[in-house]
C-alpha cells in the first residue's frame, strides 16, 4: 500500500481494504494460513502470482505488522508466519469463503478456477496439516481427463513425514489410481458432491486394493470451506 492508494475514507472498512484488499492479498494470508513459511512455499499456493509481486506483497504486509520475516531455522533464506493481528485475520477470511460457498458456488467451479496446481498444493498441505500417518511409501496416480496434456497426471508421494507433488512419474509402483476431472476434484473437496455420490456415478474411479481405496477417504478430507458446500445454496 502507498501513500497515495488510499480511498481518503475514515471509514475502518476503507481503512482495512487498504490493507488486505490489493490483489492477491487474501490469497498470500490464505497460503501462510494454511502453514507456508518459505517463499516458495507461499508462491506454490499462488500459482499465477509473480515473484516480484508476492515480495512485494510480503513486504507490504511486514510493513503493517501482519506478517513477521526472520532467519530460517534450518538452511539459508528467511520464513515468513502470521503476527497477532494477522492471525485475526482468519475469521473474515473464513466468512468470505463461507459467502462464496452460499451466493457464488457456481462461480467457484468454473472452467477458468479450475487450477490443479493450486489445488494439489492445498490437498498437500491439509494432509501435511492433519499428520496422517504413513506406515510405508505410498504412491497415488491422479489423472485428469480433459485437462491440458502437461497437467493431465499428477502423483503425490507419501513417505516419513513428507509428501511430494510430482508432475512428471516418480518411478515407483503405484498404489492407488484416481481418475477424474479436475471438476469433480474440487466439487467433492468443497462439499459441493459427496465422494460416495461421485463413486457411486462413476465420476471419480478409484483403483488400488481395498485398503488403499477406503483410506483415500481419510486423507482426502475435504476443504476447510467444504462445511459450508455442504449446506444447499440458496435459489437466486
Amino acid at each position: 500500500m502507498t501513500d497515495n492508494s488510499g480511498y481518503g475514507l475514515y471509514c475502518p472498512v476503507a481503512v482495512a481494504s487498504e490493507v488486505i484488499a490489493e490483489r492477491w492479498t487474501p490469497l498470500v494470508l490464505r497460503g501462510l494460513i494454511c502453514g507456508a513459511t518459505r517463499f516458495n512455499e507461499i508462491q506454490a499456493s499462488v500459482p499465477r502470482m509473480s515473484s516480484a509481486l508476492l515480495a512485494r506483497r510480503l513486504k507490504e504486509l511486514e510493513h503493517t505488522n501482519i506478517v513477521q520475516k526472520t532467519a530460517a531455522t534450518n538452511g539459508r533464506g528467511y520464513e515468513y508466519s502470521l503476527t497477532t493481528a494477522g492471525q485475526e485475520l482468519f475469521p473474515v477470511l473464513d466468512k468470505m469463503g463461507m459467502w462464496a460457498q452460499k451466493w457464488l458456488r457456481r462461480e467457484i467451479t468454473s472452467d477458468i478456477n479450475l487450477d490443479p496446481d493450486a489445488f494439489f498444493w492445498e490437498l498437500r498441505q491439509s494432509i501435511l496439516t492433519d499428520k496422517h500417518p504413513v506406515e510405508d511409501r505410498r504412491v497415488v496416480e491422479f489423472q485428469l481427463p480433459g485437462a491440458p496434456s502437461e497437467r493431465r497426471f499428477y502423483w503425490l508421494v507419501f513417505e516419513d513425514d513428507s509428501i511430494d507433488i510430482c508432475v512428471k512419474n516418480p518411478g515407483h509402483d503405484i498404489d492407488l489410481w484416481v481418475t477424474s476431472s479436475m471438476r469433480t476434484l474440487v466439487e467433492i473437496w468443497l462439499g459441493h458432491v459427496t465422494l460416495s455420490a461421485a463413486m457411486g456415478d462413476e465420476s471419480i474411479q478409484l483403483d488400488g486394493n481395498k485398503k488403499e481405496i477406503a483410506t483415500f477417504s481419510t486423507w482426502f478430507k475435504g476443504s476447510p470451506f467444504a462445511k459450508y458446500g455442504r449446506i444447499p445454496a440458496p435459489k437466486q
